[in-house]
């Protein structure tokens, strides 16, 4: 029995590992490095303005929308 409940939560732990794909921002013609910085000086904006943690997310995703970016799944 110890076993079985040991197997099965090392299959869970794995197959919760597996499906977490972390999301990221994407523009044509725009390096990692670009997407990076571009991300940092949003950040660093919306924490300038004593904006409520709970839209500060939403407000940096606009920030980067507005810049060209778009989110996008990583399917790797």
């Amino acid at each position: 029995m110890t076993k079985f409940a040991g197997m099965l939560i090392a299959v869970a732990v794995l197959a919760g590992c597996a499906s977490t794909a972390k999301p990221y921002w994407h523009k044509p013609n725009a390096t990692a490095d670009d997407a990076y910085t571009e991300l940092s000086a949003c950040r660093f904006q919306i924490g300038l303005n004593k904006i409520p943690e709970k839209e500060q997310e939403l407000m940096v995703a606009h920030c980067m929308r507005g810049k060209g970016f778009r989110l996008l799944a990583n399917d790797s």
